[in-house]
């Protein structure tokens, strides 16, 4: 947990676009509140996931969630065996078909995800961490989700300033 922490204190510090020390602040103070680690089978207020930002020809790469049905970034929860690079990376194969080749952490969020009846799962938040990643290849058929790369102007609002990186 100390790591983590270490990573959102050095976001603060950096210069970006999307750059929030504020929510930076926010995110350290809440993963130091919490009692139970930051995992969806133990704690159910907060779980930690990670994201990726991949681009080509600054085009960013999105996929079609499932159950929220939006364009979102490749992501996932991160498992108890995990650091969040390796969930952003493991996502990012299982869900585009791309093999990530560099991640650099860029931002960290506090996102809002609605309950699911069907997973009977109780409205909770994110700790995403976002990671800048090179992969190697195009998406392939074996994507699990839909997948496309869209312009700065064609993406959700949320995900624009990252073309600013």
């Amino acid at each position: 947990m100390n790591d983590l922490l270490r990573q959102i204190q050095r976001l603060a510090e950096r210069s970006a676009a999307f750059n929030d020390p504020q929510k930076y602040q926010t995110i350290s103070e809440l993963m130091v509140q919490q009692k139970q680690p930051l995992y969806r089978a133990v704690n159910d207020q907060y779980h930690l996931s990670a994201s990726a930002l991949v681009f080509k020809n600054n085009q960013l790469l999105m996929v079609r969630h499932p159950y929220l049905h939006q364009w979102l970034l490749p992501a996932g929860h991160v498992e108890p065996s995990e650091m969040p690079v390796q969930t952003a990376l493991r996502e990012l194969l299982e869900e585009t078909g791309l093999v990530g080749e560099q991640a650099q952490l860029v931002d960290a969020n506090l996102i809002t995800i609605p309950d699911n009846p069907l997973k009977n799962q109780a409205a909770h938040t994110h700790i995403d961490y976002r990671y800048l990643i090179t992969a190697n290849e195009q998406p392939s058929a074996a994507a699990e989700l839909p997948n496309q790369w869209v312009s700065q102007d064609e993406a959700p609002l949320e995900f624009q300033s990252y073309f600013e990186r």
